[in-house]
């Protein structure tokens, strides 16, 4: 009678007198995920956030165009980190990133306090230009009213009018009434226009080593090719043993 024969049962059976082996490759690759953890590099992250403020700046509004700018004065080690974002309206974040804490927290208040800098120069230009736009515009309209008055007295003075003076005056008044649109918004602009500053506080953050992460994963690889090994060695056992009973 021809014996019957379980290969499951026969695999599983050598795997359990295997178990030791199987048991202590898996905690050794679990310990050298262990070590390799410990032994990555931790990465410190510093972000700087600057309210660029409401006036018009192209230049040191895009991040692609800031980039370039400050990366040339920060250290060879860190500057390639420079991360710029346009985090909102108005709100631009500067990060640096490296493995020496106090040089990426430094370097990056150093190259936000500059780029604070370099807006609150821009902005005061615009401001200041403004402001004399709005000195002007008031200047015109005194100027304006007076001719006006000038204007109505001659008026009064005289009973010789014709069209011509009538256009004048049409003319005249339509240009105080400009002047005022305009002094009106100029004065709007300047009330609401904010400076920039950089917002307090610079957070830093560092990456984590993922130890417990890497330990499982490396304990999962080592059991399972332990098990595909222990299952390929039980395997080249069966082959040899069927070869020698054909011979």
């Amino acid at each position: 009678m021809e014996k019957i024969k379980y290969p499951v049962y026969d695999y599983m059976k050598f795997i359990w007198k295997k178990k030791l082996l199987l048991i202590g490759f898996t905690i050794l690759c679990m310990v050298i995920g262990a070590g390799l953890s410990y032994t990555k590099q931790t990465v410190y992250t510093s972000t700087a956030n600057v309210f660029t403020g409401n006036a018009e700046n192209d230049l040191l509004s895009k991040p692609e165009l800031i980039t370039p700018i400050y990366k040339e004065e920060l250290p060879d080690g860190i500057s390639d980190s420079l991360n710029i974002k346009i985090v909102g309206p108005f709100h631009i974040s500067l990060s640096l990133s490296g493995p020496n804490k106090e040089a990426v927290e430094s370097n990056t208040k150093k190259v936000a306090e500059q780029y604070t800098q370099d807006l609150t120069e821009r902005f005061n230009e615009q401001y200041e230009a403004q402001k004399n736009y709005k000195n002007a515009l008031e200047g015109l309209m005194e100027e304006t009213k007076e001719t006006i008055s000038q204007y109505n007295q001659l008026k009064q003075e005289t009973s010789d009018e014709n069209k011509l003076f009538n256009f004048t005056e049409a003319l005249i008044n339509k240009r105080y009434w400009e002047y005022t649109t305009d002094f009106r918004d100029a004065d709007l602009d300047l009330s609401m226009a904010e400076p920039p500053r950089l917002i307090p506080g610079i957070s830093t953050t560092q990456t984590s080593n993922n130890l417990l992460r890497n330990t499982i994963l490396a304990g999962a690889f080592g059991f399972q090719l332990m098990l595909v090994l222990l299952v390929l060695w039980k395997y080249i056992i069966n082959a040899r043993r069927a070869l020698s009973e054909r011979k």
